[in-house]
């Protein structure tokens, strides 16, 4: 017995001495921290400069200011939800780039398996090339820079370097890349000689996809498409484009830069607007989405608190709480919240309570089956 409490003290103050902590909440290691002078510092993956707060002593770590500071890495807490009792609601379930999680992400597999299971419609990006057709494509570079190959597809450049043509042949998806949550095993190429998966994993465009929405037999014909104007000049051949398929009553338009949006209410008054917001909500943000027509306010799913939502209802905006890509989402489950998992049924539950209208998330089969076990409802999967 000696012997055991010996080396159970031992391995214990050799941690210590390495100066590493984890704070463990429902059976999950939280996060990271270096330990020194009663101060914890937590490593921000973006490089920005580590949080520094301060702890009680190391045999206290379960004292109000340690819970005050793990209070501060609650996604229910910043969302001020922790009051609000979670109860079913009529929420819609987008699929946010598809359903990146059982196949690559902007492309029609993609899309038609959030549609199997359940998703109300489906979110993608698009960007106008130089030969004037429209794709479907994310890539790197933030909001700022889009459309990025690099860690995409190897190569460097954009895709704005491409014909639609050229992107389909020359392009292949790397298959290693943490933001394809679907994995490596899911990701075609042309040569890959894989009998039981046909190559599906090449730049789409546009018109490809809605046209294989539109006729698919598994694709209500109520499933909505969310295009987000990711790139430059594509507001105009969008709404041309949307018409020309006579699928305007099914296809809606988003952008960060809402500037787009108030074109596109320019070129048709009827069609529905979403102004995406980033990590910052500007105190203004009902004001300025009206100022371009907007119909919808997209919020970062960690910004949609309680009183945004109500603020936007009550001026007659919908709203929608939208999801990073797979690797943003497992860093902010790893490093920022410690209360829900990555996607998992708890931190879908967190967001449900803040009231928004529709959730745009990467894992639809696992958002769709919480609302089934909220309602009595027949279930909306259709696989």
């Amino acid at each position: 017995m000696t012997i055991k409490i010996a080396t159970i003290a031992f391995l214990f103050f050799g941690l210590c001495t390495k100066n590493v902590l984890a704070f463990i909440s429902q059976h999950k290691v939280i996060s990271y921290a270096k330990y020194s002078n009663h101060k914890l510092y937590y490593s921000e993956p973006n490089g920005m400069d580590p949080i520094i707060a301060t702890t009680p002593p190391r045999h206290d770590i379960f004292s109000k200011e340690a819970y005050e500071l793990k209070r501060h890495y609650s996604l229910a807490s910043k969302l001020d939800v922790t009051h609000v009792p979670l109860k079913h609601q009529d929420i819609k379930v987008i699929g946010h780039r598809g359903s990146p999680y059982t196949a690559l992400e902007n492309t029609a597999r993609s899309f038609i398996h959030a549609a199997q299971a359940g998703a109300d419609g489906v979110e993608l990006d698009v960007f106008l090339l130089k030969c004037g057709n429209l794709v479907v494509f994310h890539g790197s570079g933030g909001d700022e820079n889009p459309g990025l190959l690099h860690s995409y597809c190897g190569v460097e450049g954009s895709i704005l370097d491409y014909t639609a043509q050229d992107a389909r042949r020359l392009l292949t998806f790397n298959k290693n890349f943490e933001e394809f949550g679907c994995g490596p095993y899911k990701i075609t190429h042309p040569d890959d000689n894989i009998d039981h998966l046909p190559h599906y994993c090449y730049v789409h465009t546009l018109e490809e996809v809605l046209t294989t929405l539109r006729d698919h037999p598994d694709v209500s014909p109520k499933f909505t498409i969310k295009i987000e104007l990711k790139g430059p000049d594509t507001s105009v051949p969008a709404v041309e484009l949307v018409r020309k398929l006579n699928m305007k009553h099914r296809c809606q338009y988003s952008s960060f830069d809402h500037s787009r949006i108030a074109e596109v209410r320019m070129l048709d008054a009827s069609a529905i607007t979403g102004a995406l917001f980033a990590s910052h909500v500007p105190k203004d943000f009902v004001d300025r989405c009206l100022a371009v027509g907007a119909n919808e306010v997209h919020f970062k799913y960690d910004t949609c608190s309680y009183d945004r939502v109500q603020m936007a209802h009550q001026a007659g905006l919908d709203t929608m709480a939208w999801f990073r890509g797979p690797k943003g989402m497992d860093e902010d489950s790893k490093f920022k919240y410690f209360d829900v998992g990555n996607e998992d049924e708890a931190m879908y539950k967190s967001v449900l309570r803040s009231g928004v209208s529709s959730m745009c998330v990467n894992r639809p089969n696992i958002m769709v089956a919480a609302l089934e076990r909220m309602s009595s409802n027949v279930p909306r999967s259709r696989l």
